[in-house]
């Protein structure tokens, strides 16, 4: 499952985050996807019991994850544009044709950790 591995590096980057502080629980977390990422295809429950999975033990268990939708740059070939891709249709708001997004973002970032002493 794609899904669990991404959240598995979240749930490190999590873990590495809060290196040295022994009573520090993460309660949020908080990631950026891009908006055309094949990851928000689908209802965001899956990518909530990656996560849940993933954190099991860590200091990240219990969080709850937060998804951020990010607006990524697009092409559309047909219109010759540089567009915002806000969305996973993929479809040009101008012509319909089909876009390109651009592979200027990672699909996934961790944007911030909310904790708890």
């Amino acid at each position: 499952m794609h899904e669990f591995h991404l959240m598995t590096q979240v749930v490190k980057a999590v873990e590495t985050g809060l290196q040295g502080v022994a009573q520090a629980k993460s309660i949020v977390v908080r990631v950026k996807i891009r908006a055309s990422s094949h990851l928000l295809v689908q209802d965001s429950s899956m990518l909530h019991t990656a996560f849940a999975l993933a954190a099991h033990g860590t200091k990240a268990d219990g969080a709850t994850l937060e998804i951020i939708p990010l607006p990524g740059d697009a092409w559309c070939p047909r219109c010759k544009m540089d567009l915002a891709a806000i969305g996973v249709d993929g479809v040009c708001p101008t012509c319909g044709g089909v876009i390109l997004s651009g592979p200027d973002a990672p699909e996934m970032v961790v944007h911030e950790l909310v904790v708890e002493e």
